[in-house]
């Protein structure tokens, strides 16, 4: 897999956990999950956005050519 595919792959499930935690989606904030078991919706939502956005970066990282997590 080439370092562009492998960059879009993570931008692309980045900006869906983005996304189904901010629109609140079952699948990405399912109340029975351990982290809102431990801490509540409201944060494990905030969890899972800063997740989303450290994986967009990591793939446009990625795409550039930037190595830094390897």
């Amino acid at each position: 897999m080439t370092d562009t595919t492998l960059g879009l792959v993570l931008v692309v499930i980045g900006l869906l956990v983005v996304v189904g935690a901010a629109l609140n989606w079952r699948i990405v904030t399912h109340s029975g999950k351990l982290l809102n078991l431990l801490f509540g919706d409201m944060i494990a939502r905030t969890i899972y956005i800063v997740i989303g956005i450290f994986l967009m970066a990591m793939g446009v990282a990625r795409m550039f050519g930037i190595y830094w997590l390897e």
